[in-house]
């Protein structure tokens, strides 16, 4: 066991990668061979009783996790190693509203839209705020997708009692970049071709005026969304963390995270719906109270001030930040804690962490 920022990967039962600094090897049984004659050997001393710094040498104690460690570890791996758990999202992050702000900046002062002049009226929309606009969904989508796999060598590290820097988490993202963008991919496939046929009788219902037709559109994405996204978000959250700790691609992943959360789905589902409520919950309420000063600041952009505006995007991209920053830091930490809880409860691989925790300590 390793991240990949010590160059080798938490491998799956049966993996051959070298024992190396911050490895834990897995439990791979020795092939059996037939007993030989009998010889008189020295017995052997007995080996240590693991320490407590064995079984809890990090951030959680070495066993199946309870349900209420899931809702406070992620605020204990933030204080532990603030450099990647705050550190890595809020780079990923504030590269992207850098962009956003600038998007914001032409829309609101684009005279065609006229979003902040009481008199124009909406006219089109130029093409370099469309331009931009479309640059700065495109890496508020890319944010979204390493955020959280970013974590996910710091949280295993800091399960081991290890910390490390910024920069070997991003060296460890490195070259799992494709494939951590293909997993995204693939599941906005997936829920696009869900999506499709509700979406498809909506617009028709939309064009003919038929509010059945509407209805029954709408409802079908409602519930194809709803048991084909459940699947895919919980699935593609733990599959990052595959691609970044065992090095897997994007395939490979997906089957790994179906054999890990098999029997425990519903629980993995409870586990990642309430965090999400209650990191939702919080940053919620700082977003409102941000957006509350934003909306002061815009008004007076009607007037003509152009600080107000200034101050309004500069309010609204930093509530952003604050937002993504925690919820990717606070949920990205949930999906690694969730995916080393499946492989202790399958794999017994708190022994595995016990035996090197031991080892490097002794």
């Amino acid at each position: 066991m390793n991240d990949a920022a010590g160059g080798q990967d938490w491998a799956m039962p049966g993996g051959s990668s070298e024992p190396a600094l911050g490895q834990v090897p897995d439990a791979v049984s020795a092939p059996y061979s037939a007993p030989g004659p009998a010889v008189l050997t020295a017995v052997a001393p007995a080996q240590a009783i693991p320490t407590y710094r064995s079984w809890q040498p990090g951030i959680i104690p070495l066993r199946p996790m309870g349900f209420g460690e899931f809702i406070s570890v992620p605020f204990k791996a933030m204080r532990y190693n603030r450099a990647v758990v705050l550190g890595g999202p809020l780079l990923c992050v504030g590269a992207s509203m850098l962009i956003t702000a600038a998007a914001l900046w032409l829309a609101f002062t684009d005279p065609s839209l006229g979003l902040v002049s009481p008199t124009d009226q909406f006219s089109g929309v130029q093409s370099s705020t469309v331009i931009v606009g479309i640059i700065a969904l495109l890496a508020v989508v890319l944010a979204d997708a390493l955020s959280c796999a970013l974590l996910a060598p710091g949280v295993a590290r800091a399960v081991l009692g290890e910390r490390i820097t910024v920069g070997d988490a991003f060296k460890a993202m490195g070259p799992r970049v494709g494939q951590l963008l293909l997993l995204w991919l693939m599941s906005t496939a997936v829920l696009t071709l869900a999506l499709g046929p509700g979406l498809v009788m909506w617009i028709l219902g939309i064009q003919a005026g038929d509010d059945a037709l509407m209805g029954i559109g709408f409802l079908l994405m409602m519930v194809l969304g709803l048991a084909v996204g459940l699947p895919v978000y919980i699935i593609t959250a733990i599959a990052r963390c595959v691609i970044m700790l065992e090095r897997t691609g994007a395939i490979g992943s997906v089957r790994r995270t179906v054999g890990l959360i098999k029997g425990r789905f519903w629980w993995s589902v409870l586990i990642i719906f309430v965090t999400g409520m209650i990191i939702g919950f919080i940053t919620g309420v700082v977003q409102q109270l941000m957006s509350f000063v934003a909306m002061i600041a815009l008004v007076l952009g009607f007037t003509g001030e152009w600080v107000g505006i200034a101050v309004g995007v500069g309010v609204i991209v930093l509530s952003l930040v604050v937002t993504y920053v925690f919820t990717y830091a606070y949920m990205g930490s949930v999906y690694a804690l969730v995916y080393i809880d499946a492989r202790i409860r399958h794999e017994g691989f708190d022994l595995d962490l016990a035996r090197a925790a031991e080892a490097r300590h002794s």
